[in-house]
């Protein structure tokens, strides 16, 4: 199993690179593959089983969409032939339209007919509980930007708690076939095992046990009932 991790020298604000640490403690015989941003990616070449990006500063975010640009067919053929993918944070935006920021609009790789609209003086932090194939997701939020656009066919999860891509709906992030695109930080696979474990068995590795499975799993229904409470 192959799983690369796209600018992780850029894309690992909020401690969520303990994704992939976590990831590699389920899956230690998996070949973890760290594509730094000036290199070209190896899904280009093979057969990749998770694309991950996480979140990263709004500068690191702009190169990030030059360094994507040149492979969005490619990318937008991985999403449709059902390659697993999990971006984190605001790494989701590089695939919308575009990026508004005070009156400059940023052109996105276009995947995703959504548009992020930037506000460096309303920062959004919060809590998230949410449905996702019946289960329970936790997370948080800690963005400068809202997104907008109709997710109503391809969200991710829908809120009980918390806010969706903005105040105006319990619709948050993509879920496109094996795409997931998330604004939840946490980082997420850690705080959800229930997820984690779809996400696993998804990608083809049932048998590989959840890293710390019981202090996760209590973890997950401590916080769980703090976020109902």
């Amino acid at each position: 199993m192959k799983i690369e991790i796209l600018y992780p020298e850029y894309a690992n604000l909020f401690g969520d690179m303990g994704n992939i640490l976590y990831l590699k403690a389920c899956l230690p015989q998996a070949e973890f593959i760290e594509t730094p941003m000036n290199s070209a990616p190896r899904f280009l070449t093979e057969p990749i089983d998770l694309i991950y990006m996480g979140p990263m500063s709004e500068p690191a975010q702009e190169k990030a969409i030059q360094r994507l640009m040149p492979y969005k067919e490619q990318l937008a053929g991985l999403i449709a032939g059902g390659t697993h993918f999990l971006f984190t944070g605001n790494a989701v935006e590089t695939l919308f339209q575009e990026i508004e920021d005070n009156g400059r609009k940023i052109p996105g790789l276009g995947l995703f007919s959504l548009t992020a609209k930037r506000s460096y003086l309303h920062r959004h932090n919060s809590n998230f509980l949410g449905g996702f194939q019946g289960m329970e997701v936790l997370g948080c939020k800690s963005q400068f930007t809202m997104a907008y656009g109709d997710n109503s066919q391809n969200y991710f999860a829908k809120a009980q708690r918390g806010i969706g891509l903005n105040r105006d709906t319990p619709l948050e992030g993509i879920r496109q076939n094996h795409f997931i695109g998330t604004y939840l930080i946490g980082p997420l696979l850690v705080m959800n095992p229930p997820f984690t474990r779809w996400l696993l068995d998804s990608m083809g590795a049932k048998d590989a046990p959840l890293a710390y499975e019981d202090a996760v799993k209590r973890a997950y229904a401590q916080r769980l009932k703090e976020f109902k409470d």
